[in-house]
């Protein structure tokens, strides 16, 4: 049987060319360390003034975060926001970003950022992600990274994301109904673009059973243009006598997890 929903998820596009500025001061020695962001099309290299690198800017619906037994994504604010810097960077404390006429502050959270997003890393003195919580949509004009007397601004692409409806996509979690202890099986999530722009999902998986309270599957994240599709097939772990398996994808901008058992073969 297969489990189906209609979802508003954000798009993201990942940073491109930009520009930046060292502060009011002309006598400000800067020199300009590029680094390739990537891009749905390939990289690009953004150049920046001083000793900041930003390898990856991109936007979605949700952050998976980390806990002793399970992923979780969270998904309080509208959309959110993804840097990754490196090299010379500011203090953390001293990062803003700036959008539709109010500034925002890297987020904390109480589990770390799982595997792919950034691989879990914190943002420290040589850099790593930061996350702001933005509201769904605003006015991008003014869209900025500033730190102390420095500044960059956001390619054009990734303002349009910021400032666009949310794409709906469908989602589907799907495996067999029954099954025998010892089987090869597997598990599949789908996912559609039903919206009109392109746009970025994530989503986390985790599995109940047959002899475990909870353990993570995995992250599972991707972009897709208008009316696209693609599925993601994990390894499912077959019930055993008594005990059957069951599999929930927590989804941005959904209350409840999309669910899916798999129970004992009755060999009666």
């Amino acid at each position: 049987m297969q489990r189906r929903r209609l979802l508003a998820l954000v798009g993201s596009l990942a940073a491109g060319s930009g520009c930046t500025g060292s502060g009011d001061d002309p006598s400000v020695d800067s020199t300009v360390t590029p680094a390739p962001v990537p891009t749905a099309g390939g990289t690009r290299t953004p150049t920046l003034d001083g000793d900041v690198q930003i390898t990856a800017a991109m936007v979605q619906p949700g952050v998976v975060t980390a806990g002793d037994d399970s992923l979780s994504v969270v998904d309080d604010a509208g959309q959110y926001l993804f840097f990754n810097l490196e090299g010379g960077v500011p203090d953390r404390s001293a990062v803003e970003f700036r959008f539709s006429g109010a500034s925002y502050t890297p987020e904390s959270f109480y589990g770390r950022l799982y595997r792919g997003d950034f691989d879990g890393e914190e943002y420290g003195e040589n850099g790593g992600p930061l996350v702001f919580a933005l509201p769904q949509t605003g006015d991008g004009t003014d869209a900025e990274l500033a730190w102390g007397d420095g500044s960059w601004t956001l390619p054009e692409t990734v303002v349009q994301r910021l400032e666009d409806p949310l794409p709906s996509f469908s989602v589907s979690l799907d495996g067999p109904e029954t099954a025998g202890d010892g089987s090869d099986l597997e598990i599949t999530v789908g996912v559609t673009n039903e919206g009109d722009s392109a746009g970025r999902y994530v989503f986390a998986l985790n599995r109940q059973g047959p002899q475990i309270a909870s353990t993570p599957v995995g992250r599972i994240a991707g972009e897709l243009e208008p009316g696209a599709s693609e599925t993601h097939t994990f390894d499912a772990v077959p019930p055993d006598d008594r005990n059957g398996t069951g599999y929930f994808l927590q989804v941005p901008g959904e209350r409840d997890s999309l669910d899916h058992y798999i129970e004992p073969a009755d060999d009666s």
